[in-house]
């Protein structure tokens, strides 16, 4: 059998049939029934085995698993839950490979999907074709339709490889309806009577009662009491949680549509003071079994295992023991083989309160799809995460159970659903245990990682702090400022990881400290570093077409920007092309400055434009401007009053036939970067005569020449972040030895109010 939830994509051939016996032949008949599928699917005259239509499943790479089936209008108002007999006709197409068997359907009430269960012994379908329809038959047990439940019966297909179509006709099924009277009693194996079990999970088991469709199971700490359990339970065993050192009664009672078993014997028992858990945990596909392969936490391990395919569903690994403190977090880390491009979910669970149930509140983690690597059987699943060892668990070992599930596709899997006590698919479950140790003093200082102490040119959008986890911590306080012992960045920022990104200026100079703490306290003299940041890093962006007559930019012109670059076909296939060298383009804060872009082979081309205003390595929407859609692409930028001085960069780019993203690739189109610098309202406008001074050489080492100074009043120099660092008089020489190796901005004012500005680089 195989579990899985799937949403119905397909419903068609309404009917309202109050039969129990049904023939699906996918012909518009008055049969009634209502057919569906899970996606690949449709009916068609090909795959009919009788009549005129059947119905088609479409397998491949992407459509993995899927399935036909009949929802009878009577099942799910009156069936009384006894067991259906059914027969299926089939054929396929050649490529496919994989399995077919007869399946039922019952829909979960609250996530609205079919959890589908496979019955009887699967086919194997090897890639040849099937021509002559041949059959399937098997029996849904008793109770597997509950009378109250929305159900239904068919066919479900699973596919090992290949692409092709597998055929399906003439559904039938029969539900016995002769059960007139109530149900006997059955035995109950276990806990036998007058046994001493293990307290927490307690495992009850009993014989099948030939016509019940569940069982009513008590559980009580007095004769006749149902205080520690009372519930209807579908199938032939239960898990209840146990007190240990108790002395227990139990009573089943079988039930069925016409009502309860009567005068069944009651059972007493006792526990001893050990803990148990749900078990034995098997697979519904045992030679399909793809297991876990190691496991890491809490810095021990790998406690690796037989990554074989058909591996034991349980491995019990209780005696590996991880070594935590309450109130710390851990990172765990589990690998695991995958089956190509389905997926699967990992889930965890800790009884942190040792009752052997894995039930309460904050004892299960990760009810999300695994990290999914690779695209091939036998490709890597892996899940990283942390844990936190809640500070109010007690000292002692504690149970860990690491399942890992298969599911035939993402929108199907729903983790949070998954028990932990239930049997496996085609994954496996791994057990361990953690030794929890009390906190008994403040945790000792701990060491950045990223960035370390006087570290240059550090990423400042978002710069990624990272640090060493320090045992016994809760979590951490983080102090970033711009002068040491500073905290104008973050003041005490609480962190329950070991890294924190933090938004911060390029080429600027910052202090870091980590405090971590617990309950007990923190310590007192951790040290700070500091580190430099470099220039912002803006995202990628081109456009990926090789075709020699694709839309290019031939020319920008803004401020005192006016570039012709390259749009020949010896160029072609050069989506991106960097200008941040060129002179900058100086702007005045509060003002507004036409551009425009001519596009070679313009096609219905966009055009907008980005200026980074803030400086922070984004290029934001409110920092757009969209330009005309022609040839020569025009439109006016104004200068935010609040756009930070200095450089900054400006991204042009064009798309074909729709609007260009600041970042990522297109097909057709370019990308172009420029430089501008922001200058405040007071700055004078550019000189018109921009070639008539120079700096050189460029770059330099130590002294910097200017070719003419007639004219000049000061020189300023600043960082590329716009913060001035020298403010000198006119002069054919700057000495600059004393300037940090990098890029630099030159600036002369001149005396009839204009200015100049140069780059240049200092090695």
């Amino acid at each position: 059998m195989k579990k899985i939830l799937l949403s119905l994509s397909l419903l068609i051939g309404l009917g309202a049939s109050a039969q129990i016996a049904f023939n699906g032949d996918f012909e518009d008949g008055t049969y009634g029934a209502i057919y569906g599928q899970f996606g690949g699917g449709t009916r068609v005259t090909t795959a009919a085995c009788n009549g005129a239509n059947g119905g088609q499943l479409a397998l491949s790479s992407t459509q993995t698993s899927t399935g036909w089936m009949i929802q009878p209008a009577a099942i799910p108002q009156t069936s009384n839950g006894q067991k259906v007999d059914v027969q299926v006709s089939y054929k396929k197409g050649a490529g496919i490979v994989g399995s077919i068997s007869i399946a039922y359907f019952v829909k979960d009430q609250v996530s609205g999907l079919w959890n589908i269960t496979n019955v009887g012994t699967p086919v194997a379908l090897a890639t040849a074709a099937i021509t002559t329809c041949a059959q399937l038959t098997a029996t849904i047990p008793v109770g597997a339709l509950q009378p109250s439940a929305e159900v239904a019966v068919g066919v479900w297909v699973t596919r090992t490889s290949g692409t092709g179509n597998v055929f399906v006709d003439d559904i039938n099924f029969t539900q016995d309806t002769s059960v007139t009277t109530v149900p006997a009693c059955t035995t109950l194996n276990t806990p036998a009577a007058g046994s001493t079990i293990n307290g927490g999970n307690g495992y009850f088991s009993w014989t099948a009662e030939a016509t019940a469709v569940n069982y009513k199971l008590t559980v009580g700490t007095t004769s006749g009491g149902s205080d520690i359990y009372n519930a209807t339970v579908t199938g032939l065993n239960a898990n209840v949680s146990l007190p240990t050192n108790a002395t227990l009664y139990a009573k089943l009672t079988p039930s069925n549509a016409i009502g309860d078993a009567t005068s069944c014997t009651e059972v007493m028992f006792n526990t001893d003071a050990n803990i148990g858990y749900c078990g034995p945990i098997i697979s519904i596909a045992p030679t399909a079994t793809y297991p876990i392969s190691s496991v890491t936490f809490a810095g021990t391990g790998p406690n690796t295992s037989a990554a074989t395919v058909g591996s034991p569903a349980y491995e019990d690994f209780t005696a590996y023991q991880f070594n935590v403190l309450a109130g710390s977090t851990y990172p765990l880390n589990v690998v695991a083989t995958g089956v190509g491009a389905n997926r699967f979910g990992m889930t965890v669970w800790i009884d942190w309160n040792n009752d052997g149930d894995f039930a309460d509140a904050n004892e299960q983690y990760f009810n999300t799809p695994a990290t999914y690597v690779g695209g091939s059987t036998g490709a890597t699943i892996n899940l990283l995460g942390n844990i936190t060892v809640p500070a109010s668990a007690s000292a002692g070992n504690k149970r860990m159970r690491i399942k890992y599930n298969f599911s035939s596709s993402l929108t199907s899997l729903h983790p949070a659903l998954e028990t932990a006590c239930s049997d496996m698919n085609n994954g496996q479950v791994e057990d361990y245990t953690l030794v929890v140790s009390p906190v008994t003093a403040a945790p000792t200082c701990t060491t950045f990682t990223s960035p370390t102490n006087g570290a240059t040119a550090v990423v400042p959008n978002p710069a990624v702090l990272t640090w060493a986890a320090a045992a016994g911590a809760s979590a951490y306080k983080l102090y970033v400022g711009t002068t040491s012992g500073g905290t104008d960045v973050e003041n005490g920022t609480v962190v329950t990881t070991t890294s924190k990104s933090v938004t911060l200026n390029a080429n600027t100079v910052y202090y870091a400290k980590v405090v971590p703490y617990n309950n007990i306290g923190e310590p007192t003299g951790c040290t700070e570093i500091m580190f430099t940041t470099g220039n912002v890093v803006y995202c990628t962006a081109t456009a990926t077409s090789t075709n020699q007559t694709y839309e290019r930019i031939g020319r920008v012109v803004f401020s005192n920007i006016d570039n012709t670059s390259n749009t020949t076909p010896a160029s072609s296939g050069v989506g991106y092309e960097d200008f941040t060298a060129l002179p900058a383009g100086i702007v005045t804060k509060g003002q507004s400055y036409p551009i425009t872009v001519t596009i070679a082979n313009f096609d219905n081309d966009q055009t907008a434009v980005w200026i980074d205003f803030d400086q922070d390595g984004i290029f934001a929407e409110s920092e757009k401007t969209t330009l005309t859609t022609a040839a020569s692409a025009t439109g006016t930028i104004a200068i935010p009053a609040g756009a930070k001085l200095g450089n900054t960069r400006m991204r042009v780019r064009t798309n074909y036939s729709a609007a260009p993203p600041a970042c990522g690739s297109t097909t057709f189109g370019q990308v172009e970067d420029y430089t501008i610098q922001v200058n405040d309202a007071a700055a004078a406008t550019i000189n018109a005569d921009k070639n008539k001074l120079s700096v050189y050489p460029n770059p330099f080492q130590d002294v910097l020449k200017i070719s003419d100074i007639k004219g000049v009043k000061s020189i300023s120099v600043s960082d590329v972040s716009g913060r001035q660092v020298k403010n000198l008089k006119p002069s054919a020489e700057l000495n600059l030895s004393d300037l940090k190796t990098g890029l630099y901005i030159v600036t002369l004012q001149m005396e009839d109010g204009t200015i100049q500005s140069f780059k240049a680089i200092k090695k």
